[in-house]
């Protein structure tokens, strides 16, 4: 803002300031993340997250994710007890020679997401598949093994 004397604008500073925040937003709009970057907002090693749909069903648990661009090799799932990780990267496409890039604004790093399944599921019955970008892992739910009597015990190690 170049004015000499801002007061004789006749716009009050509140409005001053929301119309640089517009400018300031208009500008990363334009330019995507390299925008973004330079200001520091975010990083060339962020974690992104994913989005996720998950489905409960009778016998299990499917969870499907986006990844759109992200090659199969790059895709880390993990089960630990009933937290679900998923973890991917997608690279960034560099261009040779003298070719400018106007705009760049897909997410290019490591993307990842820890989900806490709605029920308790069978390490081994775990399938993922990636397909046209959408990842879609099948757990199957845990059969409750048949309950059982648990003796209680005195303090002095005998039996009630």
């Amino acid at each position: 803002m170049s004015e000499s004397n801002p007061e004789s604008s006749g716009i009050p500073p509140v409005e001053r300031v929301r119309q640089e925040v517009d400018r300031w937003l208009e500008v990363v709009r334009n330019t995507g993340e390299r925008t973004l970057e330079s200001l520091g907002i975010t990083g060339g090693n962020r974690t992104s997250n994913l989005p996720v749909d998950m489905i409960e069903l009778p016998n299990e648990i499917v969870v499907q994710v986006d990844l759109p661009g992200v090659s199969a090799e790059t895709v880390d799932v993990s089960l630990a007890g009933n937290m679900l990780t998923i973890t991917a990267t997608r690279q960034r496409q560099e261009f040779m020679g003298d070719a400018r890039v106007h705009v760049r604004e897909r997410f290019a790093g490591q993307y990842q997401r820890a989900i806490p399944l709605p029920a308790a599921v069978n390490d081994e019955g775990v399938k993922a598949e990636t397909r046209d970008g959408l990842l879609t892992i099948t757990l199957k739910k845990a059969v409750p093994g048949p309950g059982r009597s648990i003796p209680v015990s005195r303090g002095n190690g005998g039996t009630v």
